[in-house]
């Protein structure tokens, strides 16, 4: 029993020293965090406290720092073992309650058994970030919020809500497939024996949190639909939601992996009408439900606080300025999607997808200086800015047509150019004539059209830009693509639906020129 006093006046002593510091100075004078003796029934710790082990199953693996942790003090830890018999994995944390008091009553999981009352704070990690010899860093700060980053990488908010006005401990539960945590002295370098590798110095694994930006090794997806066109450069604003990262130019922005909400990034500056804003989806998520937001404010995004910003976007309709919200705007976009945004003079608020017809999703109060912004919410993690153009992308005009009719689904179609079409009869005996526009350089003979040699204007497939127009589609009558990609676009990815009308694909018939 005395044992006991003298440990809970230790903790009470330390809990005085260290529970609440302005900032990470000073830290290096604090022991080293260890492991709590108190822990989990399948919890294990060796190697003097610094490594937490759980020997059966997958739960009953809580553990906790042996002191308080400051405000801003780094809880570095390493993914010691790991497992692929279970699910799940590593939830981390904070508590309020002195783990002594948890001896003889430990539940099975930290979450929802501990998050469930008051003074502790949990979540789980994704389980695509444990893996063995992964370094996760955290640390509560000022404001409650819980930051965390993997090898090096910040990560953002992990949670918020911590009170950070009583002294906290580390909480772990080491769960399902984290098999085994070490806890990592910051202020030394481990040697090969105990590690079997050379452990980097500290500092080089945790950034700045004030040079935080977005970087990415992969290539940029190319621009399909609005190729060879010219944009004027617009930048996403400073302000955004808390699980947004931006890029150093501030054209890429990217919701943090282990979230799939509060995502919101605003344009630098008002949009004009007639100007055209055009962004590609270039990362997806199939794991989450619900898709990017679109909206426009009058609000500028300067007075706006990012911690602010609510986790439907719908709720932002209840602030007192004009704001103006589409959810699920492009259907679930996926990955190189390029989609595009336009004012009208009249105030509507037109939407195209990888030129498909523009649809109206919305109308607005032109008079006002509207900043567009969007929410990646669910699958869409990350967009790139392409711009703003008041140009149209290549073949976007309307065509003509008049319906087929019952036109035997095999017959081809003979003509001299590949233009846009300006009528399809079919004729008393069941073949096909298509009337054409004549072109500049060409001349007629019986109404068939002799196109110059050298003519190949409006000749280039309007989704892949390399093969020949050489196709029209059933029962519309549209010209738009090779017959590759017409028939993609009536079996694959074009659900069945003209591009340029969206009518139903019944069939696609080649065209041979004479």
């Amino acid at each position: 029993m005395g044992a006991t006093t003298s440990s809970s006046l230790s903790t009470s002593r330390m809990s005085s020293s260290y529970s609440r510091s302005p900032s990470n100075q000073g830290t290096n004078n604090l022991p080293p965090l260890l492991f709590h003796s108190v822990h989990g029934e399948n919890i294990r710790v060796s190697r003097d406290g610094a490594v937490a082990r759980r020997t059966e199953s997958f739960c009953k693996g809580i553990a906790f720092s042996s002191r308080p942790v400051q405000v801003n003090e780094r809880v570095i830890l390493k993914f010691a073992e790991t497992s692929s018999s279970w699910s799940g994995a590593l939830r981390f944390g904070f508590t309020a309650n002195d783990p002594s008091n948890f001896r003889s009553a430990l539940p099975k999981y930290a979450c929802p058994d501990l998050t469930n009352k008051p003074g502790n704070w949990a979540k789980a990690l994704g389980e695509r970030f444990a893996r063995r010899d992964t370094v996760l860093i955290y640390f509560v700060d000022d404001n409650g919020d819980v930051h965390f980053s993997i090898n090096g990488e910040e990560k953002g908010i992990f949670f918020s809500g911590v009170n950070v006005s009583t002294p906290l401990w580390a909480l772990l539960d080491v769960y399902g497939n984290t098999v085994a945590m070490e806890l990592v002295d910051s202020r030394q370098h481990l040697n090969n024996t105990r590690r079997q590798q050379s452990t980097p110095d500290i500092d080089s694994i945790i950034p700045a949190l004030s040079a935080i930006t977005l970087e990415t090794s992969e290539p940029e997806l190319p621009v399909r639909f609005y190729r060879g066109i010219t944009f004027s450069q617009l930048q996403f604003h400073r302000t955004k939601g808390c699980n947004i990262n931006l890029s150093n130019d501030r054209m890429v922005a990217e919701r943090n992996d282990s979230h799939y909400c509060y995502g919101y990034v605003f344009t630098s500056r008002p949009l004009r009408a007639g100007e055209r804003l055009v962004i590609q989806v270039t990362k997806t998520e199939q794991m989450y439900v619900g898709a990017m937001a679109f909206g426009l404010t009058s609000c500028d995004p300067a007075t706006v606080n990012g911690a602010d910003l609510p986790e439907d976007a719908d709720s932002l309709l209840d602030r007192p300025e004009y704001w103006v919200v589409k959810k699920d705007v492009a259907n679930s976009p996926q990955l190189g999607d390029e989609l595009t945004f336009l004012i009208t003079n009249s105030g509507e608020v037109q939407f195209v997808k990888n030129r498909q017809p523009p649809t109206t999703v919305m109308h607005v109060d032109h008079t006002l200086n509207l900043w567009a912004f969007f929410d990646l919410y669910g699958n869409t993690t990350r967009v790139r800015l392409l711009g703003t153009t008041t140009e149209s992308p290549a073949g976007q005009g309307s065509l003509t047509r008049r319906s087929l009719g019952n036109i035997p689904l095999s017959t081809s179609v003979d003509s001299g150019m590949s233009g846009g079409l300006n009528e399809i009869d079919k004729s008393p005996t069941g073949s096909l004539t298509v009337r054409l526009p004549t072109p500049e350089g060409s001349s007629t003979s019986g109404g068939e059209i002799i196109p110059h040699p050298s003519d190949n204007s409006g000749n280039e497939c309007a989704i892949c830009y390399e093969r020949q127009i050489d196709s029209v589609l059933y029962t519309c009558g549209h010209m738009c693509m090779c017959f590759e990609c017409a028939v993609q676009q009536w079996r694959g990815q074009g659900d069945g639906q003209c591009p340029i009308c969206r009518a139903p694909i019944r069939d696609v018939i080649r065209i041979y020129k004479s």
